[in-house]
């Protein structure tokens, strides 16, 4: 083979690498940030708070919030109750008591189970909005009776921006 033929097939690959990763990058142009965090050995205690700090530059825009669930096919709930505090850019600080729902009545995870990992994300805010720019910081606590709360493995938060005429993804 020579140059000129290697050289044609590299740009052709170069070209199909350079188009998807345009493609899969612009179906999430929503996002404004989303991050996980592992969790201590699989069991979430009452101290291991899970702690986000997300800056927020546009008041003008509405907000969709969500926490991620990356569970142990084997967890022993159908849901987790957390604590979700909001600290504001002015250090005012916001509390509720949220449940996370992770399967029907029957036992089927509503979530992606790939082997004996499940990811679930769960709306806790849709069309939210932030009434300041600056530094938000989300602490979410788990609250359940059981501490620590085995078989969770990581907690995510998502935040993207609300369209319309685009719904999140239906909740239980």
């Amino acid at each position: 083979m020579n140059i000129f033929m290697k050289n044609r097939m590299l740009l052709s690959v170069l070209a199909i690498i350079l188009m998807m990763s345009m493609i899969l990058s612009s179906c999430d142009n929503r996002r404004i940030f989303e991050e996980y965090k592992s969790v201590k050995g699989g069991a979430w205690s009452y101290d291991d708070s899970i702690q986000f700090k997300i800056n927020i530059e546009d008041t003008s825009k509405h907000y969709n919030i969500f926490v991620d669930v990356r569970h142990n096919f084997y967890f022993d709930w159908r849901n987790i109750w957390v604590i979700v505090k909001t600290e504001y850019p002015n250090h005012k600080i916001e509390s509720s008591r949220v449940n996370l729902p992770l399967s029907a009545s029957d036992g089927v995870w509503y979530g992606k189970c790939s082997g004996d990992i499940c990811d679930m994300r769960v709306g806790i805010q849709q069309n939210a909005i932030f009434p300041q720019t600056g530094i938000y910081t989300f602490t979410i606590v788990q609250d359940m009776r059981q501490n620590p709360l085995s078989k969770v493995l990581d907690i995510g938060m998502r935040v993207e921006e609300y369209k319309a005429e685009t719904q999140p993804e239906k909740q239980p």
